[in-house]
């Protein structure tokens, strides 16, 4: 599907033309009848020899309405710049140029009308000869010129055949599985409700599909779809669609607002950067953080424009810069935008969105953030993905550049060859920049060499303390500790990381304590210190307590008890031992066999249930799942 769009000075006959290639009058208002002249955005449509199907948007001619053509010419394919032969260049058909060139529309056909007006051709190529030295250096240089006059009919077949032509070139729009509508216009039909129109680009709609409204978020339904007059089960992008929506108010969809498939790829914020061009006929300079009025698709706003590391540009200049908007806005990276001045009205300049997701920057934050920037300038797919992930250190390849005009297919694809030559990591459902990762790597290594260092009897990092430290989601840290334990650099002890060689080592003031340790518990078997009593006795005991029982030399209990090794083996046995003569054991049994009190012998066969070597029945104990395995 094709749209075009016309685009001209006051007067010069674009309604005309329009009507004469479509037997359709765009002109829908009834003061634009009685005035004869266009206000609003027109719609019209002609069939192409093909079987397709070109729509075309008229938009006003005069200046006062500019806010009306600016979102017209967003969205069309291609334009048909009409000037009148016996008037020629004028000040419109040049502010039209310089917004078609901003928007970067480079298919066009010049159409020069009124033929039989200007009497005498060699005046009409004076005209054609200064049209083609304004579109010098313009997105429209070298386009096809027509000679048309739509009072007799002249040349208007010629013209229709060389809309076809320029048809056929054209490549169709991108279905992306991203759906957009920026609405033109809202009426209200009574019997079937809210209808919007507008152009289609980078998905399709179909009847009966869930909707939102942007920026809003407003949900809605696909009622029915109606495109050049036939309802329709599916629109295409590239096609003037009118859509019947259900589940919304009149009151709450608005010219500007955008229907799309999923709130998904159409996130929105307050602040975007773009790359700004002030165009050569601008009156004046620009200053940074002037307020201008800005054009995104179909919708009027107000923001200030924050230069990027200047006070102003000069005409003709262009540069990084930032949208500030009072309003949520949902613009995709790729944008173009046009911003006019408020008084006096005029186009002053436009640009294209290179970040619609960004962040207030700060002074110190502005060479980094150019950087970043002047590597989506060239709006390549693999510079995009490694600037969002740069920007962010990581991201779900998932949402990645999901407001952009890549598919998701087209994206992954690329994250997974820019993983495969080594430029980002794939970590579970993320994408992290290599230099991030190789920090991240390093900085795990240090950090657990230099805790490892400060306690030699440390036997490793909590993970949950080094994964905090990195500010990695779960599966991307988890990805990364596999990575280095597989190269060897570090080990894994449950829940601590540690480093390969490690060896916990006492020093010897620290087995002087060990010693100490062990003397408390040889002279009191029955009642030996827990935990808490250690620590007060020996008051720097705690880091040696905690190394014997990982060198198995001590069995901590539920409660902080503490048992030698060796006597809780022999505990253990004669329990087993009692359990296999009589069946079962109780505490106060427990307590004449070794001298404890409830305090001990609680805790401990608390432990022997955990392990398997008793299980409660009643107020005794009877052997437990694991000793009964050991007994067949």
């Amino acid at each position: 599907m094709l749209t075009i769009g016309t685009a001209g000075h006051i007067d010069h006959g674009k309604s005309s033309l329009v009507k004469a290639l479509t037997s359709i009058d765009p002109d829908r208002l009834p003061e634009e009848k009685e005035r004869g002249m266009t206000i609003d955005l027109g719609f019209a449509w002609m069939p192409l020899p093909s079987g397709d199907t070109v729509g075309i948007v008229d938009v006003p001619g005069h200046k006062q309405f500019i806010h009306n053509v600016i979102p017209g010419l967003f969205g069309i394919d291609a334009v048909l710049l009409v000037v009148a032969a016996d008037d020629g260049w004028m000040p419109q058909t040049e502010e039209h140029l310089r917004i078609l060139d901003l928007l970067g529309i480079q298919h066009g056909i010049i159409v020069i009308n009124k033929i039989d007006l200007a009497g005498d051709p060699e005046w009409v190529s004076l005209v054609e000869k200064d049209i083609i030295s304004h579109l010098s250096g313009t997105s429209l240089e070298g386009s096809p010129v027509a000679r048309v006059s739509t009072r007799s009919g002249a040349g208007i077949e010629e013209l229709k055949k060389t809309i076809a032509d320029l048809a056929a070139k054209l490549a169709p729009r991108q279905e992306i599985g991203k759906p957009r509508l920026p609405i033109d216009r809202v009426f209200v039909i009574k019997g079937s409700g809210v209808v919007v129109t507008g152009t289609l680009s980078q998905g399709t709609f179909s009847t009966g599909k869930d909707a939102f409204i942007i920026p809003s978020g407003t949900a809605a339904h696909i009622r029915g779809l109606e495109s050049y007059k036939h309802m329709v089960q599916t629109a295409a992008p590239g096609s003037r669609v009118a859509v019947n929506l259900t589940g919304v108010k009149r009151e709450e969809v608005a010219r500007g607002d955008i229907v799309a498939g999923s709130r998904g790829y159409t996130p929105s914020s307050r602040t975007v950067d773009i790359n700004v061009q002030l165009l050569a006929s601008a009156g004046a300079s620009l200053k940074s953080m002037s307020e201008v009025l800005v054009y995104l698709e179909t919708r009027e706003l107000l923001a200030r424009v924050a230069l990027m590391g200047s006070k102003t540009i000069k005409p003709g200049e262009t540069s990084l810069a930032q949208l500030r908007f009072s309003e949520d806005v949902a613009v995709f990276t790729g944008e173009r935008f046009i911003i006019r001045q408020q008084s006096p009205a005029v186009t002053i300049g436009g640009g294209v969105v290179l970040d619609p997701l960004a962040s207030k920057f700060k002074l110190g934050e502005i060479p980094a953030r150019k950087v970043l920037l002047e590597r989506r300038l060239s709006l390549k797919l693999e510079d995009l993905i490694s600037a969002e992930i740069e920007k962010n250190r990581f991201s779900e390849t998932g949402s990645l550049l999901a407001a952009s005009l890549f598919s998701s297919s087209e994206i992954a694809a690329k994250v997974k060859q820019l993983a495969n030559q080594k430029k980002l990591v794939q970590a579970g459902p993320y994408s992290i920049d290599i230099r991030v990762w190789e920090e991240a790597c390093g900085k795990l290594l240090s950090t657990i060499t230099k805790e490892m260092a400060s306690d030699t009897l440390k036997h490793g990092v909590p993970q949950a303390v080094l994964q905090e430290g990195l500010g990695f989601p779960k599966e991307v840290f988890e990805t990364l500790v596999l990575n280095m334990i597989s190269s060897g650099k570090i080990a894994r002890e449950e829940e601590l990381l540690t480093l390969p060689q490690n060896k916990p080592v006492l020093s010897k003031q620290q087995e002087a304590l060990k010693a100490q340790v062990l003397g408390l518990f040889a002279k009191n078997p029955s009642s030996p210190p827990n935990l808490k009593e250690l620590s007060a006795q020996l008051p720097s005991s705690q880091p040696v307590v905690h190394y014997m029982i990982k060198q198995g030399e001590l069995v901590e209990l539920p409660d902080g008890i503490l048992l030698e090794a060796k006597q809780f083996q022999a505990v253990k046995e004669q329990i087993t031992g009692r359990l296999k003569e009589n069946g079962k054991i109780t505490i106060q049994e427990i307590n004449q066999l070794f001298g404890f009190s409830r305090k001990y012998s609680v805790p401990l066969l608390t432990h022997l249930d955990r392990i398997g070597i008793t299980r409660r029945e009643g107020d005794a104990r009877v052997a437990g799942k694991k000793l009964i395995q050991g007994q067949k």
